[in-house]
């Protein structure tokens, strides 16, 4: 400690020294310079490059100063940087479950007249969704491979399908379970989070539906499956053109796995029925659950 304080107080009487030859004479104050800048020199190897807590200083208020020019740039770019976790992949795999209210329109003319609906009723889609992020990370086409059973339903008059007029026999109804394989082709825009790890999207785009079987349900009962043929007779086309409008949210658990939650509404645009004089169309709304991995 004493040589600590015996080389301070050389410095101090050096840099008084150093003030004086200056005012002097410019030949000496340059000779003490470097005779200073010598002893500046054994100081440091002495006591280390941060012997008088300058350096440290120096660096905290650099540091300072370009943290500091960093977010002014920031701001006058206004890049202030997206609230939500960006996807780790272009392409994000998962399932999808959606139990779904089915209905369909009738309207009949010629042998088919007086056809109506027979209301509506719950089936089920399930199968894999794939999305591809191709646009700032909240933009994808997103599709799949979809397994879906709806339901297509009629009621007729008593009359449709008999060789003899009854009066006063009951109306006729008629229910089909159509199984169809279902390939999206969407785009999904997702929004900013709404709360911690949840954000909005909305989904737009078309389906492309393939009938893979049709099954009368209650066939002794069943008056479109009994009056043609006994059943024999297809009674539904091959498949649907539809569109596909929906919206939900999705909770993000990591960087790889989300849960999804929406609500989505398909809309037939082909004529289902295979009779000419028969016109039905499919309406679907489905609450779909998901999960990506």
């Amino acid at each position: 400690m004493k040589k600590v304080a015996g080389l301070g107080l050389i410095l101090v009487l050096l840099t008084a020294f150093s003030s004086w030859a200056q005012s002097s004479s410019p030949a000496l104050y340059r000779l003490r310079t470097k005779e200073s800048n010598v002893t500046e020199k054994r100081f440091r190897k002495i006591l280390g490059d941060n012997y008088d807590g300058q350096d440290k200083n120096r660096q905290e208020y650099d540091d300072d100063r370009k943290k500091r020019r960093r977010r002014q740039n920031t701001e006058s770019n206004g890049e202030s940087g997206p609230d939500y976790a960006q996807p780790i992949h272009l392409i994000e795999m998962g399932i999808r479950f959606a139990p779904s209210l089915d209905l369909n329109t009738a309207e009949g003319t010629g042998n088919y007249a007086g056809f109506r609906d027979n209301g509506a009723g719950v089936r089920m889609s399930v199968g894999p969704t794939l999305d591809y992020f191709f646009f700032k990370d909240r933009y994808s086409f997103s599709t799949g491979l979809w397994y879906t059973i709806k339901r297509s339903g009629f009621q007729m008059p008593a009359s449709f399908g008999e060789t003899r007029w009854s009066p006063g026999a009951p109306e006729k109804e008629s229910i089909y379970n159509l199984q169809y394989l279902q390939l999206p082709a969407t785009v999904k825009l997702f929004a900013n989070n709404i709360a911690p790890g949840i954000r909005l999207y909305v989904q737009t785009g078309g389906l492309l539906s393939l009938k893979l079987a049709e099954k009368a349900l209650q066939q002794e009962r069943n008056g479109l499956y009994m009056a043609e043929s006994g059943g024999d007779r297809r009674q539904y086309s091959f498949g649907d053109i539809e569109l596909l409008l929906g919206t939900g949210v999705q909770y993000k658990i990591n960087q790889t796995n989300a849960f999804n939650l929406g609500v989505s509404y398909q809309r037939g645009l082909l004529n289902v029925a295979r009779g000419s004089q028969l016109v039905s169309k499919n309406r679907v709304v489905s609450l779909d659950f998901g999960f990506k991995f």
